[in-house]
């Protein structure tokens, strides 16, 4: 049983856990990768050609437009980090079981090992080039390094086209997608400690609040202000650093 009617809201680890209840997501795709469950029913999912599927669950790789309908129903989406895959066809029983888990829990475990263990995802998913992971590091960390392709491709001594090719074939999105999933991940956490949205905007290094308002619709298919809202339920867990022994 999902507890609770309200918004919720979970980060940590590089992910984020969405449960809410919708009619209709209008064409958006998404910067990272998605994993979705109808928590009281199916859902449709509408690809870019204007197919529609009925799911229970699904998975949706970052970068692909698409369409949802969940005809009033609440969802839950869990976003993974950019270039993590599943090794199996996702299970809506179980993952409903983990949401449930995820929202009720009482303890300081990690709401990210739950889907860790329903999804059977595995703790190195890809193997990829240390030029790339450095370029995927500098995007994920440092908005004072330029973060287009030519620079950081120039960093590495590496072709242009090299770098943008590899990239979105080992992480799997562009450049751009994968920093702005980091860029919104910080914005999200800013606004669940109580900073508004134009002060998020600014801070997380969008324009204006405009701008952060038209990225976060087109990446989830509807306004912050329909997120960030006074029944939102959230938090951010951030894994604790071990010590280091002297």
């Amino acid at each position: 049983m999902i507890l609770h009617m309200q918004s919720h809201l979970l980060l940590g680890g590089g992910r984020a856990l969405y449960v809410g209840r919708f009619h209709e997501l209008p064409r958006h795709r998404f910067a990272a990768n998605a994993v979705l469950v109808g928590l009281d029913d199916g859902f449709d999912l509408i690809d870019e050609e204007g197919r529609v599927e009925q799911h229970e669950a699904a998975f949706v790789r970052g970068w692909q437009w698409h369409a949802l309908d969940f005809h009033g129903g609440r969802m839950a989406v869990l976003f993974l980090e950019p270039g993590v895959g599943l090794r199996h066809q996702v299970d809506a029983t179980v993952l409903r079981t983990a949401v449930g888990e995820a929202l009720s829990a009482r303890k300081q475990e990690p709401w990210t090992e739950l889907f860790q263990n329903a999804l059977n995802l595995g703790p190195a998913p890809l193997t990829v080039d240390a030029r790339i992971a450095r370029v995927a590091s500098l995007l994920s960390t440092s908005d004072e390094v330029p973060s287009d392709a030519g620079t950081l491709a120039q960093r590495e001594g590496v072709s242009t086209s090299l770098v943008e090719h590899r990239f979105r074939e080992q992480v799997g999105v562009p450049m751009g997608a994968y920093r702005a999933w980091h860029r919104m991940l910080g914005a999200t956490t800013l606004a669940l400690r109580g900073r508004n949205l134009t002060e998020v905007a600014h801070t997380a290094g969008f324009y204006d609040s405009a701008h952060f308002s038209r990225l976060f619709r087109s990446m989830f298919g509807l306004p912050p202000s329909k997120v960030f809202t006074h029944g939102l339920l959230g938090s951010v867990f951030e894994p604790r650093v071990p010590e280091v022994k002297r």
